[in-house]
């Protein structure tokens, strides 16, 4: 099996590595950029905070927080055991609908913090706030989009959020049969305002790691 992928952001270099020896190979091509937005907010101690981004976590500056976490499990949930060791993860899902109705369930919370990008969506605030819970965002990173025209024959084409999905599609158009891996149902949402192409949703964890699998997977199946 010989497969050529886009992926529309960075990936590791082992990762690339792993999908090479399986006759994947991937070419990186960042679509966004990340840029963080300096904060100083100073948190009370067993704050609710909330992350549905790794961009998120990583872009907070804070030491040894001793704080109750809700976030996206994959590389989000990754990123916050790799940065913040010492917070209590309370409840992990796979999207953001899914883990504003975790906070819900909980049934004594009645605010939280949203550590977001600058082009969060609407979803988990407005799911928390119908239901009595005040939620203050803190944006610590702005998405920038950088279109760039590609010009090379694809088999598949890996997008990681809706901004990722506008920046691509802004400047280029798949041939009908490249095939669109998205990581998760809003992104796949995305997707499918701008194609008619075959998308393939990322299955339960939302990972680079699980989308190359994904992948791998597929072509062998139909190869």
């Amino acid at each position: 099996m010989s497969v050529k992928i886009l992926s529309t952001k960075e990936l590791p270099a082992s990762l690339l590595a792993t999908a090479a020896e399986k006759g994947v190979h991937i070419t990186v091509a960042k679509f966004i950029h990340i840029q963080p937005v300096s904060t100083n907010a100073i948190l009370p101690a067993k704050s609710v905070v909330i992350f549905t981004s790794s961009n998120a976590v990583n872009n907070v500056n804070a030491d040894n927080p001793d704080w109750q976490v809700f976030c996206l499990n994959g590389a989000t949930l990754e990123a916050v055991k790799e940065r913040f060791p010492n917070t209590s993860v309370i409840a992990t899902a796979t999207n953001a609908t899914a883990l504003a109705q975790q906070i819900i369930q909980q049934g004594n919370i009645t605010s939280a913090v949203f550590f977001c990008g600058n082009k969060r969506r609407d979803e988990l605030p407005d799911l928390l706030q119908q239901h009595g819970i005040a939620i203050e965002e803190i944006v610590v990173y702005e998405t920038i989009e950088v279109p760039a025209v590609t010009t090379n024959d694809y088999d598949g084409i890996f997008f990681f959020s809706p901004s990722g999905v506008k920046s691509y599609f802004t400047a280029n158009t798949p041939p009908e049969h490249t095939v669109c891996f998205a990581i998760g149902h809003t992104t796949a949402n995305a997707l499918n305002e701008h194609t008619t192409n075959k998308i393939i949703i990322n299955p339960d964890v939302p990972s680079a790691e699980q989308m190359v699998q994904t992948a791998i997977s597929y072509f062998n199946n139909i190869n």
